[in-house]
């Protein structure tokens, strides 16, 4: 908020304003809050703070502290107004408001996924555990990505700030202890949950979809880096302490003897090797990354994860995937969906050994001459429209509309060769060549051909541009507005320079072919070779691979909503149950979000975090030190909206329209017509949803923790903190 004078009449008069969102999309707009009279008859004090700087910010700071401290005030004189009203106290605004979102996930947590009994069971038989309960705190930080997603060191430090929180007495330490207890036992978690959702749905697993992402760390120095640092400091330590000059170990570093000891000491360490640069997707070059491979089923869940090396390629991460789904879920006749970075024809001819079925798109650029002559011919085409369900349907069986979005299948061979013993002449590794046969799905889209010439043109323009001010490349390009110059190699002027390569050109018939096959795309598919397995048809082929783009949801929903990265761990355990806690979340915010759409409810991730955080409820002392009514915060805001209040009103006390019965009535109505999110979310996991203030049974019984006891509501430092309050008032 800021202050600011307008002029009326010829009068000043001084206002405190604030900045909120316009209406049209990215604009912002500047709100009355309240005005504060004339100018002119202020106090001197106030006149002189205005006209400097700081001081007008410190004074603009006192209004707004003013104003909030009124509005809560003004909720407790609602609250005393009841007839099971408490006292009302003078200290108040010393109390903060506790979030219950946590609350509308234990059900998800302990019914649809199971893991309550599975975490106990596996505390119990493989710990020592016996102080603290390991489902309690594993659910916290699960709860706490959708909710206020932090570190794990800021997360003991908040471990307090909710409603019934039996992981409170969980000291920082067990934080990382639960950690280790998540690497240890992270695919029978996963599998359990996965197992108890499709039990509770009577669901299968139909088709996989796998896709790989990267996260970061925010440390210059990669994992073999530290064990060179901490390995070096280690033998110089260990020389100093032999009374070794700085000149001789210097000169030991230096030598023969302390490479390969350092070699051996890599070897040894290499399986803790995680922290790694690599291809990073959010061009994080210049800082060490993890790759997570995840797959998710037809729905959109979450059935396996697996942290690689940031250096691993993709394409390595397929196979073991795989083998993981098999061994979890023995699966026998499901599709394996990917995208075209992870099309290999040695990992399809992998899938098609383990008799399973494949869909992956396919590149078009570059291929093979009858290939393209294939795609181009419109033989065997068929239109098709996607409807509201995002379901691809043939729209006509008769002549083909050249201009309307088409399809056709065909067989196809896919060749590509595998190294095998031995090498040639020329020292190089054998190669054979193999093949497969799928089919090919060739699709075309006007509406992606027009934004594919744009695109084309836009790069023409920059390598045009790069041609004419002899633009120099590390080495040729074969992608992107680089792979359409034609460039001569130039040696290099010094040993210490490499070749380069100069553009003096573009590349005609690369621009042509990339004309030529604008608007088309491809995928290749094969069905499963179980004889039960039901083929998908070509319709379906299409919906299917359409519908990967849910797995980059999930990448979205972990690293906007979850903060998966940057990672704030270091250990090689702990960064794999981070990212395996967090798959845990995305679990939890797909019920979350099966369960709105179940009651016709629509709502976006970030709408679900936005309102499992605003689920906060403050506890009204009595005189005897207990909470006796609990004041819903996180729906007062919306009982002060003007059009509760009255035109161009924003708080209830400065609206002399309406008295408060209607106001109350008001809003109440508009509740029930429209129910707010976390409203929705509560009646969606089988909640009800919290009134404006309630008692403390009330409160319970809503929320479901109905053996909870009073005490225990509170965690033992705010409720210290709570009857401080009250004993400060009854003095006063």
């Amino acid at each position: 908020m800021f202050l600011s004078i307008r002029k009326i009449r010829n009068q000043r008069y001084l206002y405190l304003l604030e900045t909120v969102p316009g209406k049209k999309k990215g604009t912002h707009t500047n709100r009355i809050v309240k005005n504060l009279g004339n100018f002119d008859k202020l106090p001197e004090e106030v006149r002189n703070a205005y006209l400097d700087k700081k001081a007008k910010r410190e004074l603009a700071k006192s209004f707004e502290l003013k104003l909030r401290e009124k509005d809560i005030s003004s909720a407790v004189d609602t609250v005393a107004k009841t007839d099971a009203a408490p006292t009302r106290i003078s200290n108040f605004n010393r109390l903060f408001p506790l979030n219950y979102g946590h609350l509308a996930l234990k059900p998800l947590w302990e019914k649809d996924l199971g893991l309550k009994y599975k975490i106990e069971y596996l505390q119990k038989s493989s710990t020592e555990i016996k102080t603290w309960r390991l489902n309690d705190l594993l659910f916290y930080l699960c709860a706490l990505k959708l909710i206020d997603p932090k570190s794990y060191f800021s997360a003991s430090n908040s471990k307090s700030n909710f409603l019934y929180c039996p992981w409170n007495n969980v000291v920082q330490d067990n934080f990382y202890r639960a950690l280790d207890f998540v690497y240890d036992h992270r695919e029978s978690l996963i599998k359990h949950a996965v197992k108890s959702r499709l039990e509770q749905t009577k669901g299968q697993i139909k088709v996989a979809f796998f896709d790989c992402t990267n996260t970061w760390f925010e440390t210059p120095y990669d994992d073999i880096t530290w064990q060179v640092i901490r390995y070096t400091r280690k033998t110089t330590l260990r020389l100093r302490d032999q009374s070794l000059s700085k000149e001789e170990i210097q000169a030991y570093l230096e030598s023969n003897e302390f490479l390969e000891n350092l070699t051996d000491e890599l070897e040894l360490n290499k399986e803790d090797v995680l922290r790694m640069r690599g291809r990073s997707k959010e061009s994080r070059f210049a800082q060490p990354i993890v790759t997570v491979a995840l797959a998710i089923d037809q729905t959109g869940f979450p059935i396996d994860c697996k942290v690689y090396a940031g250096n691993i390629a993709e394409i390595h991460t397929v196979e073991p995937m795989i083998e993981s789904l098999k061994k979890k879920y023995s699966v026998k006749d499901i599709y394996f969906v990917a995208d075209k970075g992870l099309n290999s024809g040695q990992k399809l001819e992998k899938i098609q050994e383990e008799k399973l079925g494949f869909v992956v798109a396919q590149k078009i650029n570059a291929q093979q001459e009858k290939f393209e002559k294939e795609m181009l011919d419109l033989t065997g085409y068929r239109n098709y429209i996607v409807d509201d369900s995002g379901m691809f349907r043939v729209k006509s069986e008769g002549s083909v509309d050249k201009d309307k979005a088409r399809f056709k299948v065909c067989d196809h061979v896919k060749k590509f060769y595998v190294e095998i013993e031995g090498t040639t002449k020329s020292g190089k590794p054998k190669k054979e060549q193999r093949s497969i046969n799928c089919k090919i799905v060739y699709t075309f889209s006007p509406a992606r051909r027009e934004r594919e010439l744009k695109d084309l043109e836009m790069q023409i323009s920059k390598a045009a541009k790069a041609v004419s001010d002899g633009y120099l490349a590390g080495n040729p390009y074969k992608s992107g507005w680089r792979a359409l110059l034609q460039t001569n190699k130039e040696a290099a002027q010094t040993p210490e320079e490499k070749e380069q390569y100069r553009a003096v050109g573009l590349k005609q018939d690369i621009i042509e072919e990339r004309r030529r096959n604008a608007g088309y795309a491809a995928l290749v598919f094969s069905h499963p070779k179980d004889k039960d397995a039901a083929a998908l048809t070509d319709e379906e082929v299409l919906t299917t691979y359409h519908r990967l783009a849910g797995i980059e949801d999930c990448f979205r929903v972990m690293k906007s909503s979850f903060s998966i990265r940057p990672v704030h761990v270091r250990l090689k355990e702990h960064i794999v149950a981070h990212c395996y806690l967090c798959v845990l979340s995305l679990m939890l915010m797909r019920l979350v979000q099966e369960k709105l759409e179940a009651k016709k409810y629509t709502c976006s991730a970030e709408k679900i975090t936005h309102a499992l955080a605003q689920a906060l409820v403050l506890p009204t002392p009595s005189s005897d030190g207990m909470p006796q009514m609990w004041l819903n915060m996180g729906l007062d805001p919306q009982f002060h909206r003007p059009e509760f209040t009255g035109k161009k009103k924003a708080r209830l006390s400065q609206n002399a329209l309406e008295d408060h019965g209607s106001v109350w009535h008001t809003y109440e109505k508009h509740r029930e017509e429209t129910p707010f999110a976390v409203d929705q979310i509560l009646e969606a996991v089988g909640l009800n949803k919290l009134p404006l203030y309630g008692s403390t049974g009330e409160i319970k019984r809503i929320l479901g923790i109905h053996s909870v006891t009073e005490e225990n509501m509170l965690a033992p430092e705010y409720l210290e903190n709570y009857r401080h309050v009250v004993n400060d008032n009854l003095r006063s």
